[in-house]
């Protein structure tokens, strides 16, 4: 009986060490000294079997040469995760035709290695005791849902979908970048341990699909560990999940919204299947039963010498060309032309300030006149949270808005409209909306200037009374736990300079935004966090609130706040609960910021040197 050697990516994502962990435990369980190596190449040693999990990453992370990768690749067996159809399918395809074997997690990627004339088998993932986080004794399971996955577009349209029955639950969603490996320690995400406390603690684990390829893909890695822990898997319909029972050890379906509420008022039912899993993958079908039978038939094959060839296969390349790197800029022509556009709008904008502010004079005798009107309940309200709603002509969904903050529960709230100078009948709608609710404490400040939307903000902090200051445009929601909850991770977290949670996308197209937790990194990629955040109005003051006077963070502000919370080492958090609703609207393909984008970017880079932006 040899060895057994599991590899790993050092630096690679922190979700394939835990598959290789749990090789070298099964490996152990059949009474073989079993080890998980990070370090090195996979060395010709007839005393031991080599596994490479994830072969995608452990080459094309290394900084081996081609004859280095191809010698490894011939004394080892790749065991493949990723879905057929990816780049990081195709990436671990490259390597593996010079192994002798090899192992996939699904029988569809099995299959699909088999297409391009590969010896692959399917190595169904099972339980081993280490997922087991109650381990015998009983777990409280107060986290009503569950959602561990990379953020896609087509997964955050389906989450969306179940956000009317989770407001008022306890859920946890745990989305995050995987434009780059993840790591342990990424602030939102678990590994090992933490990640199956966490799955022991909870009823429900929603698994969707990461993109509309069908059949649809069993997710082995994230269905074994959830079912080890005993939570109701509730996934969209997948194929090859046998020996595992739909109905008996997790549920499919594909109305998400109907089923995960059914459940959730049915606790008896999400036992009684969470137990039935439990059972399957950690007593009748664990790891070792397949891992075994595998490896007795590598102990009987000879290892293959690494005899090289005269040509060696040029992996290097073959791997970057199917890396088809996600980040890569879109291509911008007539750039001479966009800037000159730019120009003049901002100038047009500019000018028409000035206009207004002259006739401001006229009417007033001054070129800022703010008028001001207050409900009944204003003046002696003592808020825990003030609500800054910007409003420029959105008369018609104003309404809405004001509504969902009003219905708001267990917190003390005041709202503070600010009215940008609207050209519709967005002021007087506000103000009827006072007069019929006299017992909310709003106060409305109408502009006889437009400020644009930053000065907007900033002029509504400044007349907030509360400590902890929510920002909305006048086209969003929140549901009725959202401020409560928002203030509670305020609460939570003193050092934080704001909160914010995932918000539910409605209107012209579903989605999720602002659901990732706050990582550095990741926000210098892109911003992710939206406008509507609970900032503390200390935090908004020590750093000068909404940039004003830069014409290069024009639509920009948010992000710009938020790039100079991380700059100044303040930081956000999150809440991972979709407590908030943003409306999606048709827009312009080329709107004024896209026209200067590259411009845009490359100056906020150079404002903040030194945060943590990707390579160019």
């Amino acid at each position: 009986m040899r060895d057994l050697d599991v590899f790993v990516a050092p630096t690679g994502n922190a979700f394939m060490r835990d598959i290789a962990s749990w090789l070298v435990e099964a490996g152990e369980q059949l009474g073989r000294r079993s080890t998980l190596r990070t370090d090195g190449s996979p060395p010709h040693d007839e005393r031991a079997v080599n596994l490479v999990v994830a072969p995608h990453e452990f080459y094309l992370l290394s900084d081996f040469d081609d004859a280095t990768i191809h010698r490894a690749a011939q004394v080892s067996i790749p065991v493949c995760t990723e879905q057929p159809g990816t780049p990081w399918f195709d990436i671990s395809a490259v390597t593996t035709r010079s192994s002798p074997l090899a192992l996939d997690i699904n029988a569809h990627g099995a299959a699909a290695l088999r297409t391009r004339g590969i010896d692959a088998r399917h190595l169904r993932l099972g339980g081993v005791p280490s997922m087991d986080a109650a381990s015998g004794h009983a777990v409280e399971r107060d986290i009503d849902l569950v959602v561990l996955a990379g953020k896609t577009d087509r997964r955050s349209a389906r989450l969306a979908e179940v956000a009317p029955v989770l407001w008022n639950r306890t859920a946890d969603l745990r989305l995050f970048s995987f434009a780059r490996p993840v790591a342990d320690g990424v602030p939102g995400l678990v590994f090992g341990r933490d990640k199956y406390r966490l799955l022991a603690r909870s009823r429900i684990l929603l698994n969707i699909h990461r993109d509309d390829t069908r059949p649809g893909y069993f997710e082995w890695a994230r269905m074994v560990e959830a079912m080890a822990n005993g939570c109701c898997v509730v996934t969209e319909p997948v194929t090859g999940f046998d020996p595992f029972v739909q109905g008996e050890h997790f549920i499919v379906t594909d109305d998400l919204e109907r089923v995960v509420a059914e459940l959730l008022d049915d606790p008896q039912r999400c036992e009684q299947i969470g137990r039935a899993a439990r059972s399957a993958v950690l007593e009748q079908y664990p790891l070792m039963s397949t891992l075994g039978p595998i490896l007795a038939e590598l102990d009987a094959r000879p290892t293959v010498a690494p005899d090289l060839p005269r040509r060696i296969p040029r992996y290097r390349r073959q791997m970057i060309v199917a890396q088809q790197h996600p980040l890569l800029p879109a291509f911008q022509h007539a750039q001479d032309i966009r800037v000159r556009t730019y120009r003049a709008l901002m100038a047009e904008t500019r000018l028409q300030r000035e206009i207004e502010r002259a006739r401001c004079f006229l009417h007033h005798g001054a070129e800022d006149h703010v008028e001001r009107f207050e409900s009944v309940a204003y003046p002696t309200a003592a808020p825990e949270v003030s609500v800054v709603v910007t409003l420029f002509n959105y008369a018609h969904v104003v309404l809405e808005t004001l509504d969902s903050i009003g219905a708001s529960i267990g917190v003390d709230v005041e709202i503070v409209v600010v009215d940008d100078h609207s050209t519709d009948s967005g002021r007087d709608t506000v103000r009827r909306f006072i007069a019929t609710h006299p017992e909310l404490p709003i106060l409305l400040l109408g502009c006889d200037v437009n400020r644009g939307l930053p000065a907007a903000r900033n002029l509504g902090f400044e007349h907030a009374r509360a400590d902890k200051v929510m920002v909305m445009d006048a086209d969003n929601l929140v549901y009725p736990s959202a401020l409560r909850k928002i203030a509670d991770a305020l609460d939570g977290d003193p050092s934080a300079a704001f909160a914010y949670s995932t918000l539910e996308e409605f209107g012209t197209a579903a989605g999720v935004r602002s659901a990732m937790a706050w990582h550095v990194p990741w926000l210098c990629e892109r911003n992710y966090i939206d406008a509507q955040a609970m900032i503390r109005k200390d935090a908004w003051q020590r750093h000068g609130g909404y940039g004003t006077d830069d014409e290069l963070i024009f639509g920009w502000e948010d992000w710009e706040l938020w790039l100079r919370f991380a700059a100044a080492g303040e930081h956000g958090v999150h809440v991972p609960q979709m407590l908030g609703r943003y409306r999606t609207q048709q827009q312009s393909m080329l709107s004024t910021t896209n026209l200067v984008a590259d411009h845009m970017m490359a100056h906020v880079r150079r404002r903040y040197p030194t945060l943590p932006w990707p390579p160019t």
